[in-house]
């Protein structure tokens, strides 16, 4: 049975606020030293920092603020140009919620973030994680943020026996009770600070943690065993077919995707399948899930494979292209609010994700063809 260390409850935040005091890491979103948070600034980058890393949320948040630099600029900006901005750091539900939460703010609450947390939480895409660190980084309040790096450290720190995912609600409590008795803000952040700098998933820097002296597996080679980890699975795989559509003025078929669902208002190619099974994309291509023909197209299908990594399943992806002289004549059978073709020189007006990226970077060759 795990042991509580209670005189060590003030060691462990007056420990670590010192260490973050000297060695805080600098991101644009952080108030200097002694200054307040900007709310604005520490939602968007909580919002960003979902599944996402701070090297690669950095650049986005920069184009985000200079673009819109406060919740009412963001509130009247048009959802597509939100998504065009946010193409590439992926889970795109959360663009469309940063713009429902942002006009929310604006007009329920006159462009300020709510105070209290049942507020924060009954606004799209912020749930107890997202409140919780608004709490304490944006307002000071006492507030117990929890994300993949603090349970790592608990972990850790406690050499706690379980898996995270078995043991995320003990790893909260005794998180709570570690909790200082002022600077709230700075002590969630030194938490984050530690998890990303010092106490790292695979080869943790215990020499320089300042919590070595009373950490259960510090300085010894049992940190990295923790925290406890479950067998991985295996990512699914599925299998689509992609449409590489232009017409005689070299401009390209795009489809915008619907309001819900994986890349959500994304724009993307046409495409069939993300089967299970390889077996059920035929060999003449389909057009959507009615199975709508060509209108007798020739289509090359490309003897290339890409693939592209999902957080849940791997989607193998076959190609395929053809040329049309006579748009109109395919566009009748097309919802025009939904297909488009659109310039080489107006794609990066698109709402792109990663996966539209990379299909058109390996299709470059055969342009170079023109097939």
């Amino acid at each position: 049975m795990i042991q509580l260390k209670k005189n060590n409850y003030k060691t462990f935040s007056n420990s670590l606020l010192s260490w973050y005091d000297l060695n805080r890491r600098i991101l644009p979103w952080r108030a200097p030293p002694g200054e307040i948070s900007n709310p604005y600034f520490v939602y968007l980058s909580e919002i960003m920092l979902q599944q996402t890393v701070v090297k690669t949320v950095i650049p986005y948040f920069l184009k985000f603020v200079r673009k819109w630099p406060d919740i009412n600029a963001l509130a009247k900006a048009e959802l597509h140009e939100i998504n065009s901005y946010w193409a590439g750091l992926g889970y795109y539900s959360r663009a469309k919620n940063l713009h429902e939460t942002a006009k929310i703010i604006s007009n329920k609450y006159d462009g300020f973030f709510p105070t209290d947390k049942n507020s924060l939480i009954a606004l799209p895409g912020i749930g107890e994680y997202t409140s919780s660190a608004i709490m304490a980084i944006a307002f000071d309040r006492k507030s117990n943020v929890i994300d993949g790096n603090v349970e790592r450290v608990f972990s850790r720190f406690y050499a706690v026996e379980k898996p995270i995912e078995e043991s995320k609600i003990f790893i909260k409590n005794i998180a709570e009770k570690h909790l200082p008795g002022q600077r709230y803000g700075d002590y969630a952040q030194a938490l984050m600070d530690l998890g990303s700098l010092i106490c790292i998933p695979k080869s943790p820097r215990c020499t320089m943690c300042p919590l070595l002296a009373i950490c259960d597996v510090g300085g010894s080679t049992r940190a990295k065993q923790y925290p406890i980890k479950l067998p991985k699975k295996e990512k699914e795989e599925r299998y689509g077919l992609f449409f590489y559509l232009k017409n005689k003025d070299g401009a390209v078929l795009f489809k915008t995707n619907k309001s819900s669902g994986l890349l959500a208002n994304m724009d993307m190619l046409p495409s069939i399948g993300w089967y299970e099974d390889s077996n059920r994309l035929k060999s003449s291509p389909k057009f959507n899930k009615k199975k709508h023909e060509f209108l007798g197209l020739k289509w090359k299908i490309l003897d290339q494979n890409l693939v592209h990594i999902f957080t849940h399943f791997k989607l193998n992806c076959t190609l395929a292209i053809a040329i049309i002289n006579d748009e109109n004549e395919l566009l009748i059978d097309l919802d025009k609010s939904i297909y488009r073709f659109v310039q080489k020189k107006n794609m990066n007006d698109l709402a792109l994700p990663s996966l539209t990226k990379k299909i058109l970077n390996s299709l470059k060759k055969h342009e170079a063809l023109n097939f």
